[in-house]
């Protein structure tokens, strides 16, 4: 079990996040280098959405032969202090996408440098032998985008021993992309996919579907958008035109398979350091915005019908987008050890049978006596599905069930408090319950439940000046992300996790007015923020982590409290990122999770 170290230094200016680091095992690992301070510093026009790709060739590690207990991503990026946007960057090898994040915002006085670390161990097989990848970081030089940024990235392999044996990996692994190399895929509408078309091995016991959908343009903020109905009404509610944007307040993630409803997962609403008010996120960042987390999807279901030899399509739609969304994903594959050849099929689908299912929008929008137009509008969803395959195995008929449930509101409430003013706030929480369940011959072999909540708060205050169109304005935002995992083996032992992060971000000040997100000399900060994160398992890990900032300089950090001895520990085999994808070890099965409140 290894303990973690501090990582903050309070009066800084330099961005800090709460967020736990990969657990690794003891022993020293092998190291790999995909970039050695790689400059992304392309000339060109600053806005441009396209980027040029900087390729690597990859081999695999030498000296660390064999199996490997983990395989963790290690990225260290900066950018020196000047003027740049926050910028989209993501990892390719053999066209898999490994790393997929947004980049920080300098100051005119202040260089930034930020780390990232994805544990990688699922994705072991693709490191077995030597590939190209590429990565794309969409950073321009141009006369109002003065600054490269540099990355530094390596791969860590950790060898398996007694103590750390090798991970249970993915057999294969399926990007959907086309590019062999690999490059996210943008999809502009609802009825847009990323698809591939698959002839799989015929002993497929089980897979699964990672899946990141990164919001962009009118969807960037996705959850301050209203239908077109209500477009022109609430327009003049929104700080600048980008964010008046239409398509209603839900996304979604939707898999198929043959062009059939398999698999939903939420959308989270993560916010760039360039979001809404650029001034909230230094120097600490929203959740997740440096490195996305992908939603996996359990197909396992489908074992069977990807078993019989026949080609098919595995697809990925962003329900409710409206240009656009940047989306990425990869099938992960397990195959059956003991039987060269399986066999089995759907038995329920009770997802590809519904209709397609829109959200109820109300609202009370109406003018007030002074003719000004005040209301709520209210955006609900609620989707269930049960999806059951079987599967012919030679230690028997192996039936799996995946049962779901996801909940989805966001309320809108527009006041005007005088004739200048415009109040806004948005009330948002996005839910999703997982329960799988497998039985060999009807007796229960194993099984898990995730439950998550992504709660998100904006709150705008703007303000007309006499002359012009310019206006002050106070945000404030808050974000979280909970995860709570159950998990079961065929022998009773049992695995429990939870992740639980919170994060809020305010202005202090009485106002002020946007400015171009670019230029930071013009106005002081005046924010004022915080974020705690918690981690524990019944593997005996404990992660406490919580920090403060203020006028752009962390304030307070304080780690491990309510931890045993006050310290911050993460079991090597813990992952805070996926609690769910803890393999259970048969001979424990632990009680309880320490420091957990």
């Amino acid at each position: 079990m290894a303990a973690t170290t501090a990582r903050f230094e309070v009066g800084s200016r330099v961005v800090a996040t709460a967020e736990p680091p990969v657990s690794r095992p003891s022993t020293p690992p092998c190291r790999v280098t995909v970039f050695d301070h790689e400059a992304f510093d392309d000339k060109g026009d600053g806005s441009s959405m396209a980027a040029r790709p900087h390729r690597f060739d990859f081999a695999p590690p030498k000296g660390c032969a064999g199996g490997w207990s983990k395989v963790v991503l290690e990225a260290d990026f900066s950018v020196p202090a000047g003027r740049q946007f926050d910028r989209t960057v993501a990892l390719w090898l053999g066209g898999v996408n490994l790393y997929f994040g947004t980049t920080i915002e300098p100051e005119p006085d202040v260089a930034q440098h930020w780390h990232v670390e994805r544990d990688l161990t699922d994705y072991a097989a693709l490191f077995r032998q030597a590939q190209a990848g590429q990565m794309i970081l969409n950073n321009w030089i141009s006369p109002t985008t003065d600054q490269p940024i540099y990355v530094d990235m390596r791969l860590a392999f950790y060898p398996a021993s007694a103590g750390h044996p090798a991970a249970a990996a993915a057999d294969r692994v399926y990007p959907l992309g086309s590019d062999p190399r690999g490059e996210q895929t943008p999809l502009e509408h609802p009825g847009d996919s990323l698809s591939r078309r698959i002839t799989f091995p015929r002993n497929v016991e089980r897979a699964y579907l990672d899946v990141i959908a990164q919001s962009q343009a009118h969807d960037e903020r996705w959850y301050t958008c209203v239908d077109q109905a209500y477009l022109e009404r609430t327009r003049d509610y929104s700080l600048e035109s980008f964010e008046a944007c239409d398509g209603g307040s839900f996304r979604g993630v939707e898999v198929q398979v043959d062009g059939k409803p398999a698999g939903l997962a939420p959308v989270y609403p993560w916010i760039f350091t360039g979001g809404v008010a650029p001034h909230l996120w230094l120097p600490t960042p929203a959740i997740q915005t440096t490195d996305f987390i992908p939603a996996r999807v359990d197909l396992t279901p489908f074992a069977g019908l990807f078993d019989d030899g026949q080609p098919h399509t595995v697809a990925v739609r962003v329900p409710g987008a409206d240009h656009f969304f940047n989306v990425a994903a990869n099938l992960l594959v397990y195959q059956d050890a003991q039987a060269s050849q399986l066999s089995g099929g759907i038995t329920r689908n009770t997802l590809a049978a519904q209709s397609p299912v829109v959200p109820t929008v109300r609202d009370t929008l109406h003018a007030d006596a002074a003719g000004r137009i005040v209301g709520t509008l209210d955006t609900d969803l609620a989707q269930a599905y049960v999806i059951a395959g079987r599967l012919h195995t030679p230690r028997g008929t192996l039936d799996t069930t995946v049962r779901y449930t996801g909940g989805f509101h966001n309320h809108q409430t527009f006041a005007r408090p005088g004739a200048r003013g415009y109040d806004e706030t948005i009330d948002q929480s996005g839910t999703m319950s997982l329960a799988v369940e497998r039985t060999l011959d009807g007796k229960r072999l194993d099984g898990y439940t995730v439950r998550q909540r992504d709660p998100l708060f904006l709150s705008s205050r703007k303000t007309l000046r006499t002359t012009g169109q310019d206006f002050t304005a106070q945000v404030a935002m808050k974000q979280g992300h909970r995860i709570e995992t159950t998990r079961t083996d065929a022998r009773g032992a049992t695995y429990r996790a939870v992740l639980d992060e919170r994060l809020a971000t305010r202005d202090h000040a009485d106002g002020k007015t946007i400015p171009d997100p670019l230029d930071r000399t013009t106005f002081p900060y005046h924010e004022a923020g915080s974020e705690q994160v918690s981690f524990s398992d019944s593997l005996g890990s404990c992660y406490r982590t919580a920090i403060q900032s203020r006028d752009e300089r962390l304030t307070a950090a304080g780690e491990g409290a309510g931890c045993p001895g006050g310290a911050n520990r993460l079991d090597a085999r813990s992952r805070p990122d996926h609690p769910w994808l803890v393999p259970i070890e048969p001979e424990k099965a632990p009680e309880g999770m320490p420091g957990e409140r």
